[in-house]
């Protein structure tokens, strides 16, 4: 017992029990609101019996949340005036669920009262939420991810942090368009002005300069002897292994960029085409590069075509299947089988009767194989193709070297073959190729680049394959 009592933080150990416990009051307490307001009927009066239990569980929940909170906050590293306001916030459930508690137990007299009583708790409970997510995640964690157009209506015209600024990689700015993302993503929410762990800030180079508690995290051009590189590559069950286990870790992409940073001397406002490079960083770079954006007027041929057979585009649309003209004086057609997961290869012949109008064409999500490529190669005036997530290996991708018009081919979340791939370089008109999730190796990726360089290949992220001219090693620096 005294080896117990004496091992260990015991209040840091039930302080960090807090997270956990803090949800049982929200979710009782929500309960406890719907019942008052539901028993105030007389159909529902019979849920009135489950109330005082209800509240009593709610308030015995929000007062351990509360103690466990505070030992939590024992441990420092946040804003002391956002902990505050999160602090009482949270007496302040505890005491009205309290309130709520003896209300309803109490005598008749105040029953009033209930009613404003659970109405003030709800708006007590939603603030103190929004603190302690603030607390966690950093006070723009919800604006962060805002839609631009709610942005603009609420007057937050926030700057996304991993909006690219640039067309051509060569014009990234390493910092600021590469790097300050990924601090950004993964490491502000532990190290901003309102979560200071370890007294470390990372929101400027200024900042991470400064370093922390234990001293700079940052040596100019020493990658593997810097804390804010060597702790990202630790083993996930190290302790000191940043970002935290159970929360995303850093990518090999992000790590490379990361390490090249640094040993560039962790420059600001150097654009990438202005730094020295190697192969390594350069792999990371070519997966990085942007596509261009393409005018939709490509997409459509010149040549002009007689409207789509009526009962052909009923057959289509009786299959869940939505006909669409590319533009209002068009006969061109868009057909999108966003609504037909059912759609298969049986269905594909459906398509031949309007192959001279039919020029875009969405069959992501749909049940179609391999075998759907025969039909599809004779769709000749076919300039946009979207096959995500459907059932095809891409053993079939020959076929469309017979859709001569093609621009765009989307094969997400399919697992291509390399030779599939490869197929495709008699498209000479393809200008991008979307491969994310799809598993394809690099290899085949750069053999096509050969064939076709104008080409703009989206992998969606880059494995990193070793390279033969590779001289980084990653390793743990003792001390």
């Amino acid at each position: 017992m005294i080896l117990l009592i004496s091992s260990g933080n015991w209040s840091m150990f039930i302080g960090r029990s807090h997270p956990l416990l803090v949800h049982l009051p929200i979710g009782i307490l929500l309960i406890a609101f719907v019942l008052t307001i539901l028993s105030r009927r007389e159909r529902w009066r019979h849920l009135k019996s489950a109330l005082p239990t209800v509240l009593l569980a709610a308030a015995l929940s929000a007062i351990l949340s509360c103690i466990t909170g505070y030992l939590l906050s024992l441990d420092g590293g946040y804003e002391e005036n956002l902990l505050t306001t999160h602090k009482y916030l949270g007496i302040g459930v505890a005491v009205i669920s309290t309130v709520l508690y003896l209300l309803e137990t109490g005598k008749q007299r105040f029953h009033r009262l209930q009613l404003p009583a659970a109405v003030l708790m709800v708006l007590l409970l939603s603030a103190a939420g929004h603190y302690g997510g603030s607390l966690t995640h950093g006070d723009d964690y919800l604006t962060q991810a805002m839609p631009a157009g709610l942005k603009q209506l609420t007057g937050m015209n926030l700057p996304v942090a991993n909006a690219a600024a640039y067309t051509n990689i060569g014009d990234a700015r390493l910092y600021e368009d590469l790097v300050r993302p990924v601090l950004t993503n993964r490491c502000y929410g532990c190290h901003n002005a309102q979560k200071l762990k370890g007294g470390l800030r990372l929101e400027s180079v200024e900042l991470i300069r400064k370093g922390g508690e234990h001293g700079p995290v940052l040596k100019d051009s020493l990658p593997e002897e810097s804390e804010l590189f060597k702790r990202l590559i630790l083993p996930e069950e190290d302790e000191h292994r940043m970002p935290p286990r159970g929360r995303a870790a850093v990518t090999p992409q992000e790590l490379e960029l990361l390490h090249w940073w640094i040993a560039q001397g962790a420059p600001t406002g150097k654009t990438v085409k202005e730094l020295a490079k190697t192969p390594r960083i350069l792999a990371v770079l070519e997966g990085m590069q942007p596509a261009r954006p393409l005018d939709k007027n490509e997409f459509v041929p010149e040549n002009k075509v007689g409207p789509a057979d009526a009962k052909s585009i009923a057959a289509l649309e009786a299959k869940g299947v939505k006909v669409l003209p590319v533009g209002e004086y068009s006969n061109y057609v868009n057909v999108d089988c966003i609504n037909a997961t059912g759609f298969g290869d049986n269905d594909m012949n459906l398509l031949l009767s309007i192959k001279e109008q039919l020029v875009w064409l969405d069959l992501s999500g749909t049940n179609v194989t391999d075998n759907a490529f025969a039909t599809l190669g004779k769709l000749h005036h076919l300039t946009r193709l979207d096959m995500r997530h459907t059932r095809i290996k891409g053993d079939g991708l020959a076929a469309l070297n017979a859709c001569t018009e093609l621009r765009y081919l989307n094969l997400a979340g399919n697992p291509v073959s390399g030779n599939g791939l490869l197929s495709l370089q008699k498209n000479k008109k393809l200008q991008q190729v979307y491969l994310y999730q799809s598993g394809i190796n690099a290899t085949a990726v750069q053999q096509l680049r050969q064939h076709l360089p104008k080409l703009a290949l989206d992998t969606g992220g880059f494995h990193m394959q070793q390279l033969a001219s590779d001289t980084i090693v990653y390793h743990k620096i003792s001390g």
